[in-house]
């Protein structure tokens, strides 16, 4: 499950809630305010977050739910680099998921 900005919280709420269809999440500057829940389920796939040194809001956003996951005892990738919310971002960073899930 992949998605960017506000669909990259989707990817998470959508692959969260079924970990027997989706391996995977990757989620790109995850915005809209969806946080996690207080108890995440047990068995969750592996999730690759990303977000820029230049969208605050969207790194921040993307801490909060590394934090969730490792305490949930998720598989979880966190990369912060240098860049800004939107698409050569994202392709740039799409290469490096695509490896990380399937390299």
């Amino acid at each position: 499950m992949c998605g960017v900005s506000a669909s990259g919280e989707l990817s998470l709420a959508v692959g969260l809630r079924h970990p027997g269809v989706y391996g995977a999440v990757f989620s790109a500057s995850p915005g809209a305010g969806f946080t996690p829940p207080a108890v995440l389920p047990t068995g969750l796939p592996r999730v690759y977050l990303v977000a820029g040194t230049q969208e605050p809001f969207f790194l921040a956003n993307a801490t909060v739910w590394a934090d969730a996951l490792r305490e949930a005892r998720a598989d979880v990738v966190l990369h912060e680099r240098s860049g800004d919310h939107g698409d050569p971002f994202w392709q740039e960073e799409f290469t490096r998921m695509a490896a990380w899930a399937f390299g």
